[in-house]
């Protein structure tokens, strides 16, 4: 982490920033990684009954931080090429769009989706400056939502492309360096690795269910 850090200040060093700029920026990275660790920290000491809560909860977090002004969790269903929304967390004012964003048919993001299968990011600064590409095109998606700039990030499980993590920006155009995007897929990982962990512990309360059931089948058949 400290050459880390230490190789990120020499390529802010080489920068056109004056030392207060500098500093600042060196500065908002830092208190980036602080929160999150502190996410992650909650992840491994909280029980998951709740996961949903504790998702959402950690959307806003990261949300607020990037001063972005929607966050959201898609997944990819590529045995019937669609992609849904599965959470989302709005600020105030904002306008969700969870329930419009169900079973979109892959050939309309064909831009991100190609991205994401190199398990690269999709940005966009300014949606205004898309090219006008029909009626299911990505700028036609993004406008009628309000979105100014976005940003989406794989969720890869297993080497497998499962789904993304995105930030919309809707009341100004909004820019990511390589340090926050590089935060961003940490974020998307950590995601990925609590699910897996909902799942396994899913899996052990379901087998620990059947035992119980087996047993009390077995002792009446016994006393029977």
């Amino acid at each position: 982490m400290k050459a880390e850090h230490q190789d990120h200040a020499k390529s802010i060093s080489e920068t056109g920033f004056n030392q207060e700029e500098k500093d600042k920026i060196i500065e908002r990275q830092l208190r980036f990684q602080d929160l999150l660790i502190n996410i992650s920290t909650t992840y491994i000491n909280s029980d998951l009954s709740d996961i949903d809560q504790l998702l959402r909860k950690s959307l806003k977090q990261i949300c607020e931080f990037v001063e972005s002004d929607r966050s959201y969790i898609f997944s990819y269903d590529f045995v019937n090429n669609t992609t849904s929304n599965t959470y989302e967390w709005c600020a105030e004012g904002i306008e969700p769009e969870i329930e419009h964003l169900q079973n979109i048919p892959l050939d309309h993001i064909t831009q991100w989706l190609e991205a994401h299968k190199k398990g690269e990011a999709f940005f966009v600064e300014d949606v205004s400056l898309l090219p006008d590409d029909g009626e299911y095109g990505l700028r036609a998606i993004l406008e009628p939502q309000g979105i100014k700039s976005l940003i989406t990030i794989p969720k890869i499980k297993n080497n497998e492309l499962i789904g993304f993590i995105g930030f919309d920006s809707v009341k100004k155009i909004n820019k990511y360096n390589d340090k926050e995007k590089e935060i961003l897929f940490v974020f998307a990982n950590m995601l990925v690795n609590v699910k897996q962990r909902k799942e396994y512990e899913d899996q052990i309360k379901e087998q620990e269910r059947k035992k119980k059931s087996y047993l009390k089948v077995y002792r009446n058949k016994m006393w029977s």
